[in-house]
């Protein structure tokens, strides 16, 4: 069976991100620790033999909801979430975790957590393709977008202890601002999207380590 790969979308979010002691406090919301929540991953059952030993300490079940739709994974998928990578490093003073879907979706989630706080977004870019724009008003178009989150939340199982080769287990919900992405017929629609996300992700111990890891999502 294939595997959705995950996008790795951290050019935009991640890998341009300072360390969370250089951000303003007001973008941190506190993150909960709870081991009694199921944190069942249900994308083990879709994979086989080494994509299974590789990247089972690297998945996520990613729900995903455009304007209040559930949007539905391939066909020959039998679940309502899609399949995909979740990759962690850390990066000075904080986690950075990342997890996406292929680029016919175009859509990845980036999450910080630093000491007992986390922030958030989601990055959009399809192909490199020019449709997206932050205001209907707008005139020219971007190839990717930021979206900042209107409400999130992030359940862990345990306190992370911020060290290379821990596995980071838990459940992050949101939903995100608005934006505007240009359709087949040119016309401006309303994107909102909302995602839930269970993952399981082994920290790796820097940006090198990270991209050895994005080979084995590649299709």
């Amino acid at each position: 069976m294939r595997i959705l790969p995950a996008v790795v979308l951290l050019s935009a979010y991640l890998l341009s991100g300072r360390p969370a002691s250089a951000q303003s406090a007001e973008t941190w919301k506190t993150y909960r620790v709870q081991p009694s929540h199921s944190y069942s991953l249900n994308s083990k059952k879709l994979l086989r033999s080494k994509k299974k030993l590789q990247l089972q300490n690297n998945i996520a079940d990613f729900y995903l909801y455009r304007n209040g739709v559930l949007v539905k994974p391939p066909k020959n998928i039998h679940y309502d979430f899609f399949p995909a990578g979740c990759l962690c490093f850390k990066y000075d003073d904080t986690l950075l975790l990342n997890s996406g879907l292929g680029a016919s979706v175009g859509l990845g989630v980036g999450i910080k957590i630093y000491q007992d706080k986390f922030t958030s977004s989601l990055h959009a870019n399809k192909k490199n393709a020019e449709i997206y724009k932050l205001s209907k008003d707008d005139t020219v178009y971007l190839q990717s977008i930021l979206a900042e989150p209107v409400t999130q939340s992030l359940k862990l199982y345990q306190e992370p202890g911020f060290v290379t080769d821990e596995v980071i287990v838990g459940e992050y919900r949101a939903s995100y601002k608005k934006f505007y992405q240009k359709n087949a017929r040119a016309r401006d629609e309303i994107c909102q999207y909302t995602v839930r996300i269970v993952f399981k992700c082994r920290v790796t111990g820097g940006i090198d380590s990270m991209k050895n890891l994005t080979g084995m999502n590649a299709n």
